[in-house]
């Protein structure tokens, strides 16, 4: 979501935080709306992704919420509908929105239509499709071009700071430079710079804390995390990966077969 209206994001949109209950609620109709196990199963068959319901950071890295602990993640059509006529009863909010992708990802387009067919089905609601080349699709994402828009992340490094720090806030450049939903309030600012001091078992909880905050606000709406399948023979010992990185590869041995 575009969620600041200002001079410098000309995005605009039903979704900014300065309309207050009515596109909160219009967030997370569209978010409540979505029914991600047939999501995951449509775009990968349940191999390549799966439904996300932890929160932002996938299952086994630090900061994980737990599995089904996002309630952004919960499919509930019938409330999805409710929060919509409420918050938009004329339909006028929610008229002519677009979602934006870039195709090169061979998930974003199957996705993007995926997603298309649950806001008809769900929300009544007919939401065009626009693809932008990935290098103008950043660039114009960070500039607060969309107004609803994909986004996604992949960690550098296993620890929530490599979030919190680089997508939403003032840290990360919020609400006007290089932040794709503009996302900052002075809550997040203070508990993120707190977190970031430190120790990271001490740390977690308050990391855990920015993670509802953004739930609270529904600043974003969750869909999958990608998974890496592997297949091994059973004579290949010592291959694998865990959530981060391969097993070292001079460390596999091939047995006898």
């Amino acid at each position: 979501f575009n969620m600041v209206a200002d001079a410098k994001r000309p995005a605009g949109g039903p979704f900014t935080l300065d309309q207050g209950k009515a596109s909160h609620d219009l967030r997370l109709a569209f978010s409540l709306s979505i029914d991600r196990a047939k999501l995951a199963k449509d775009l990968c068959a349940d191999i390549a992704c799966i439904p996300a319901t932890g929160g932002v950071i996938p299952k086994g890295l630090a900061g994980y919420l737990g599995d089904g602990n996002d309630p952004l993640a919960v499919f509930d059509a019938v409330r999805a509908r409710s929060l919509l006529l409420a918050a938009d009863p004329t339909g006028t909010k929610s008229k002519n929105l677009v979602y934006v992708y870039d195709p090169e990802n061979p998930f974003n387009e199957p996705a993007a239509k995926l997603l298309q067919a649950q806001w008809l089905q769900n929300l009544g609601l007919s939401v065009g499709l626009q693809a932008v080349p990935h290098t103008r699709f950043i660039t114009e994402r960070l500039r607060g071009t969309y107004v609803l828009s994909r986004d996604g992340w992949a960690a550098d490094y296993d620890h929530p700071q490599d979030w919190f720090d680089n997508l939403w806030g003032q840290a990360a450049g919020c609400p006007d430079t290089s932040c794709t939903t503009g996302y900052d309030t002075k809550a997040y600012d203070q508990l993120l710079a707190r977190a970031d001091t430190e120790p990271l078992n001490a740390a977690i909880p308050d990391y855990k804390m920015l993670s509802r905050q953004l739930i609270d606000d529904v600043a974003y709406i969750p869909l999958f995390y990608t998974v890496n399948p592997f297949l091994f023979k059973p004579y290949v010992l010592g291959a694998g990966s865990n959530n981060m990185f391969d097993f070292w590869w001079n460390q596999i041995q091939i047995t006898s077969h």
